[in-house]
């Protein structure tokens, strides 16, 4: 029965896919290129609206569990569909964000945990969590090919290794990933994930994620997301050095330059960015058996060798002139 569901599903994810594609060209929901964009010709946004919709049907099959995280994934997946139509102004998505946040932590009853003054901090820092999540989502198939890591990663421990939430949540969203990588992981790609996208696939791992570290009481876990994690931090921390605004479009992310600077393609270096943190899941999982200091070494280890490649690598980046051959139309 299982096996029929989750083909059902595919199916109906995959037409639920085609639909919006061919109501966002009608409608112009259409990401045009700018003179910061990595893609050179218009392309459909807000393709990632189908991890929404497997959400959905989780919810709904699974009778209604988890009102809480489903409210604030519907919330924060609306704002960020009006944002990718409108460019609403930040404040609002970000108070928006925050609200989704705090449904999320209360449908974990994280205040029981780690006491009710602990909350704000957390909350804002998740927050940060997911846009910085959003902000990774620059080329075509990074999304995709990284969060179906995440996911099927996800998937895998709370079956095999210990489980944390329902199956059908982490099923569903590998699935809906399975079904966006198709029209996004390619050349020319048929749509972007947008905002809603990349806001959505953030948030259902983070809820993934923060269910597992709850579970588990194994801060190792976070590892899960070392790589987004390291390039985001310290490409922050590189433009407020540069005292450059860190909420505006920039091309200093370490798989921008791999595309602008060395010509890569949009899939390798997406396909480079899932296999690393693929690397780094297995080790966690080998981790996680591990005891005190070895665990402890071992985490710190991950975190050091992932920033010495990511400062080396971006450092002959950035001195290298860019090559003059005209970047590959691998559009995302």
């Amino acid at each position: 029965m299982s096996g029929i569901l989750y083909l059902m599903t595919f199916g109906l994810l995959f037409g639920a896919e085609v639909l919006y594609i061919r109501l966002a060209i009608r409608f112009r929901i259409i990401d045009q290129p700018n003179e910061r964009s990595s893609h050179t010709r218009p392309t459909v946004r807000g393709g990632g609206i189908v991890f929404w919709l497997a959400a959905c049907l989780a919810f709904v099959y699974q009778g209604f569990v988890r009102p809480f995280f489903f409210a604030g994934l519907t919330l924060v997946a609306l704002i960020s569909f009006l944002d990718d139509r409108f460019s609403l102004p930040r404040r609002y998505r970000f108070l928006v964000q925050l609200l989704s946040i705090g449904l999320l932590f209360r449908e974990l009853q994280l205040e029981q945990v780690v006491g009710l003054w602990w909350i704000p901090g957390l909350v804002i820092g998740a927050c940060g969590i997911l846009n910085a999540y959003n902000f990774m989502d620059g080329i075509n198939g990074i999304t995709a090919f990284y969060s179906l890591v995440a996911g099927s990663t996800l998937l895998y421990i709370n079956q095999l290794v210990e489980p944390f939430t329902e199956p059908l949540w982490a099923f569903f969203f590998v699935i809906s990933l399975l079904v966006f990588t198709f029209f996004n992981a390619r050349r020319k790609a048929r749509c972007f994930a947008g905002d809603v996208g990349s806001i959505s696939a953030g948030f259902i791992i983070l809820f993934l994620l923060a269910g597992l570290l709850l579970k588990s009481g194994t801060l190792t876990y976070g590892l899960l997301l070392a790589v987004y994690g390291v390039d985001s931090g310290l490409t922050i921390l590189h433009r407020l050095w540069l005292r450059e605004n860190i909420f505006r479009p920039h091309k200093l992310h370490l798989f921008q330059l791999l595309v602008h600077r060395w010509q890569w393609s949009h899939l390798r270096v997406s396909a480079a960015y899932a296999g690393m943190q693929l690397v780094v899941n297995g080790a966690v999982l080998w981790l996680v058996q591990q005891k005190g200091a070895v665990q402890a070494m071992g985490s710190l280890g991950i975190v050091l060798i992932l920033m010495a490649g990511y400062g080396w690598l971006k450092n002959r980046l950035l001195n290298q002139k860019p090559q003059t051959k005209p970047v590959a139309a691998d559009a995302i």
